[in-house]
């Protein structure tokens, strides 16, 4: 079995000619010989990023492996097999003559060698950006408003109002967005905010002036998406906000009919921490599952009431439909307040002030 020289000198072995014109190492296929060569391919691609601490990632044939592990209990010798050789010589010199450190935990950068094609990859780790955001403009989807058959419809939503000048902030390849519930196309955003993050994928830089951001997504959207306390995230803290389903308080116009306001007052003063039935609504069915959902409705109270105008907040649980909680939908969410009440309405608007 014809072994290259840095086997050969690995394994103790001094009965294997250490050079042959043309041959290959049966063991290490010569890759042991090109340290050298991948250290450049890592400084090269380190450049291009910015991170403080990386992994060397390997892809071996498991036969090569398996003939390296048995040479190693044949010679008797204890050495690290030639893996393991090539990832902690590379290491090494990274460590020596560049400014990063090798992480086994948590790396920033992980440079991966395939030695069946001899060629390499490079994962960054992602960066996450939290924050709060107030939606100050009507008719501004959550998420890309896509419509079979006619492609992209409306104006740009939130996540592309805040997601792209981040991911192209921190030099991303490209981005998810996440956001704790959403409010209607329809509906604002004020109050406090709704908590969202971002996550940049292959980021070049993991820092960027947070401040400069927020101003630039609030432009962008020609001061419709307002961010706010906005920050780098750690992933656990990312985990948390996942598993949330905070209360939202609501504020709803209204106009009405066929009842005073004494009234209304006396019917509202039963809700509080209301239960309801709520079959997924009409104007929902074609992207939900039709089933029916029960939710908590914790308190109705009348902020305003003048002539035909009524202007109620309402905190519930998340996953609440205020609007069929208002109008009855026809019977698919019981109960509710046209029915209860015994009024025509009308929804003027629907304000989200809390998310808590």
């Amino acid at each position: 079995m014809f072994l290259c020289s840095k086997c050969r000198e690995r394994l103790s072995y001094s009965d294997n000619p250490s050079t042959r014109d043309g041959a290959v190492c049966e063991i290490c296929g010569n890759l042991l010989e090109h340290v050298d060569e991948y250290f450049g391919m890592f400084k090269e691609e380190a450049g291009q990023y910015d991170f403080s601490t990386f992994l060397i990632g390997m892809k071996v044939p498991k036969d090569s492996l398996t003939r390296d592990i048995e040479a190693i209990e044949k010679s008797g010798v204890k050495t690290r097999n030639y893996k393991e050789e090539f990832q902690f010589q590379l290491g090494s010199r990274i460590e020596r003559e560049l400014p990063y450190r090798v992480d086994f935990g948590k790396p920033e950068f992980t440079f991966t060698i395939d030695q069946e094609n001899m060629d390499y990859s490079v994962w960054v780790k992602p960066i996450y950006l939290k924050g709060r955001y107030l939606k100050k403009r009507r008719g501004i989807p959550q998420s890309p408003w896509i419509k079979p058959g006619r492609g992209k419809e409306m104006e740009k939503s939130v996540s592309e109002y805040i997601g792209q000048p981040v991911c192209d902030a921190l030099g991303g390849r490209n981005y998810n967005f996440f956001a704790s519930g959403r409010e209607d196309v329809d509906a604002l955003m004020l109050g406090t905010g709704r908590p969202f993050y971002v996550e940049v994928k292959s980021p070049r830089k993991r820092s960027t002036d947070l401040s400069a951001l927020s101003g630039q997504v609030l432009g962008g959207s020609r001061d419709g998406i307002e961010v706010i306390d906005l920050s780098i995230a750690d992933p656990s803290v990312i985990e948390g906000m996942k598993g949330q389903k905070p209360d939202k308080t609501y504020e709803v116009g209204l106009t009405v009919d066929g009842a005073g306001v004494v009234k209304i007052a006396e019917k509202l003063e039963k809700y509080s921490d209301l239960m309801i039935s709520q079959r997924t609504p009409t104007r929902v069915l074609g992207i939900r599952k039709d089933k029916v959902r029960e939710r908590i409705v914790r308190s109705v109270e009348i902020k305003q009431f003048a002539d035909s105008k009524l202007v109620l907040i309402i905190r519930a649980e998340a996953g609440t439909y205020i609007k069929e909680f208002v109008t009855g939908d026809k019977g698919r969410t019981i109960p509710n307040l046209r029915d209860e009440l015994d009024i025509n309405v009308k929804i003027d608007y629907l304000n989200v002030l809390e998310v808590k």
